[in-house]
């Protein structure tokens, strides 16, 4: 349904890496969903009012509070759509995660409004009455919530939008606490057993477990989480791919919005040969990250010579004996100069944070090792720990 929807209403449905296509979705599915919540409260409220549930209108007004952040988060959306100014040249794209996390501080307190409603029933109790036109209700809103689920859950990953997939989870929750309640409301029919309060008290806790969870993932990207390791290795790939690649290091990469990333990595290349040839392979891979990926991704070019010099050597010998550690351990820019006849040895080595060593010992023992070749050398190590995922 999502893809039929999106080319009748969507123009250039396919390219969602456009700003204006990712509004276009993040409007059109938030105007359904605010639409079905809507109505989903009406019914429900108007359902629990007759029966005398606290836990259906509990459950009608958590549809509410669903719509509310609907509309918040279609705010972000066209926020976050707002071209590059001269106050924020990253653009505005984090808004979307900002509205995500209003989104989820709604839910936290409807999460604790109805948690005083179900505390409140079971002190003083009370038999909903239950009827199949009620079930039916209940029922018709669970596969409601379910379709929900399906339809965020399928726009969020296609254009990448962690706002929709915390709504898509938030939908799966409400059909499983529905459900609940329902069950819940059969039982105590076929049972006498006053049970309103409780089922109220259970959909308030999957409430606001369900809030918590959304301002764990909507803080994430806002704090700087690390990407995904396949995203990582994928521009890792390609980079090494490119013609006259040795090596690449020192990856990192700046999210500042959906379809707003930068990047920057140092890459390896041969010190001999034409440096503008060099220098226009690496500005032809930026364009290309560019143009297919919307990255802009800037390279510092590493010049490695491919002589049997004094450096290679001891990167050789730094390199060999640091695989016995772990082969994860590389060396990089790296350099040899002499001074008052003594070596002086500059260096950075890449240290995995899943290394089990210290790094004042790691740095001795690459000081041990390099005056294994040049006794007396002064060191300048630095221990660099990716931002990233280790390097190739």
């Amino acid at each position: 349904m999502l893809r039929w929807l999106a080319k009748k209403f969507i123009r250039d449905w396919d390219r969602t890496e456009r700003p204006e296509v990712r509004l276009a979705y993040g409007q059109m599915v938030s105007f359904l969903a605010i639409g079905s919540n809507v109505a989903l409260f009406a019914l429900k409220v108007l359902a629990g009012l007759a029966a005398g549930s606290v836990a259906v209108v509990a459950d009608g007004v958590n549809n509410l509070s669903d719509a509310a952040s609907n509309i918040i988060s279609l705010l972000g959306f066209r926020l976050a759509a707002r071209p590059a100014d001269e106050e924020h040249p990253y653009g505005h794209g984090r808004y979307e995660y900002l509205a995500g996390l209003m989104v989820a501080v709604l839910i936290l307190a409807a999460g604790l409004e109805l948690l005083k409603s179900g505390v409140e029933r079971v002190i003083h109790p009370a038999m909903p009455e239950f009827s199949w036109a009620l079930a039916a209700a209940l029922t018709g809103s669970i596969l409601v919530k379910l379709w929900m689920m399906v339809f965020n859950r399928d726009a969020g990953r296609r254009i990448g939008s962690e706002t929709l997939a915390a709504t898509a989870a938030d939908s799966r929750n409400d059909a499983i606490a529905t459900a609940i309640v329902l069950a819940g409301m059969a039982l105590a029919h076929w049972t006498g057993l006053a049970l309103d309060g409780w089922l109220g008290i259970g959909v308030a806790v999957f409430v606001l477990y369900s809030g918590f969870a959304l301002v764990h993932s909507t803080l994430d990207p806002l704090l700087g989480r690390k990407p995904e390791p396949e995203v990582i290795d994928a521009i890792k790939e390609r980079i090494l791919a490119c013609p006259g690649v040795l090596g690449t290091h020192d990856l990192m990469l700046h999210d500042y919005g959906p379809g707003r990333r930068f990047a920057s990595a140092h890459v390896e290349m041969a010190a001999e040969g034409d440096p503008m040839a060099r220098h226009s392979a690496l500005e032809a891979l930026s364009r290309e990250f560019l143009e297919r990926d919307g990255l802009h991704i800037v390279f510092q070019l590493d010049p490695i010579s491919q002589a049997d010099t004094a450096e290679n050597r001891l990167r050789r010998h730094l390199t060999d004996r640091m695989s016995v550690i772990d082969r994860r351990l590389t060396i990089h820019d790296l350099a040899l100069t002499w001074a008052d006849g003594a070596a002086a040895v500059r260096f950075d080595c890449f240290l995995p944070p899943d290394v089990a060593v210290p790094e004042e010992e790691l740095r001795r023992m690459l000081e041990n090792t390099v005056r294994e070749l040049y006794p007396g050398a002064r060191c300048d190590i630095t221990i660099d720990r990716d931002y990233m995922a280790p390097p190739h």
